[in-house]
């Protein structure tokens, strides 16, 4: 398993499965429609989902989403293109930083001038985009499961055109074998583990839509150290202490963003990272509610 493999890529199977939902509603987003949902009242904040999956099974299943409108706030979560009910482009050019766009137009479409942003995985690349990018319109970032790449992004971009491939073919065992370990002390997942898991990954998926996105997401984790050192926005990163690869790239992160938070959740991996999240989540929203 290398290093970057996990700083971007979410766990297909974060502990939980979709509940029911309540009633979303959906933008058009410089012609792709993307949905959403917006409950709760207080300071807004928006969760990014990972790769593969979609707000129903990353945030509202683990218990994220409640927690947070129960603390009193104002919870907007989105499918990000290519994901979950929102449109689904089978071309690269159509993601990477246009999923960045989609937020500021949903901020834009919901009149909304400043939110936290919380983003989990391939949502934590989104929002390291809109922390440098946008500052005006973020009042915290929250990276849960990453960190930085550094600035050299060329074994993420060669990883990524691997995974594009593999998911134009309906074949996702690479990245399941990859998600899936905690560690040399973890049993590899069986090949019929692997073979399920890959099964049930394109009966929710458009396998086209996410070799694209595969392919566009590299500029999601082009960020400039320079960009990140002139940052004065609170960020936070939460991740699991057996995430091996995303403690390091938090520990590479933290030598650029000055006052960088950093909470490691006790016995949890890139997988199971999602549900303790809430605790460290909340606390840190509330120091920096107003």
């Amino acid at each position: 398993m290398t290093l970057r493999t996990l700083t971007v890529i979410v766990c297909l199977f974060v502990a939980g499965s979709a509940r029911a939902q309540p009633a979303a509603q959906s933008f058009d987003s410089n012609g792709v429609q993307i949905q959403y949902l917006d409950k709760g009242r207080g300071a807004p904040v928006v969760l990014l989902h990972g790769f593969t999956g979609s707000y129903a099974r990353h945030w509202e299943a683990p218990g994220v989403i409640a927690a947070l409108e129960s603390a009193g706030y104002r919870v907007i979560a989105m499918d990000c293109r290519g994901h979950g009910q929102s449109g689904k482009p089978h071309d690269a050019s159509q993601y990477g930083l246009e999923m960045v766009q989609d937020v500021i137009r949903l901020l834009d479409h919901l009149h909304i001038d400043r939110a936290h942003i919380v983003g989990y995985s391939m949502g934590g690349g989104i929002a390291a985009q809109l922390l440098v990018r946008h500052p005006n319109r973020v009042k915290t970032v929250t990276l849960l499961g990453a960190g930085w790449e550094g600035d050299d992004t060329a074994a993420f971009r060669s990883l990524m055109t691997e995974l594009a491939d593999g998911f134009a073919k309906k074949d996702a065992s690479a990245l399941v074998a990859r998600v899936t370990s905690s560690g040399p002390n973890t049993p590899a997942p069986s090949a019929a583990d692997i073979a399920a898991m890959n099964e049930a990954l394109f009966a929710r998926n458009d396998a086209v839509a996410l070799s694209a996105c595969a392919r566009g997401m590299t500029t999601l984790f082009e960020v400039p150290a320079d960009r990140l050192r002139a940052v004065t926005i609170p960020v936070l990163a939460i991740v699991g202490e057996l995430d091996t690869p995303n403690v390091a790239s938090v520990a590479r992160l933290k030598t650029v963003v000055r006052g960088l938070d950093v909470v490691q959740l006790p016995g949890a991996n890139h997988a199971t990272s999602v549900r303790p999240s809430a605790a460290p989540l909340l606390a840190f929203l509330d120091k920096h509610r107003n």
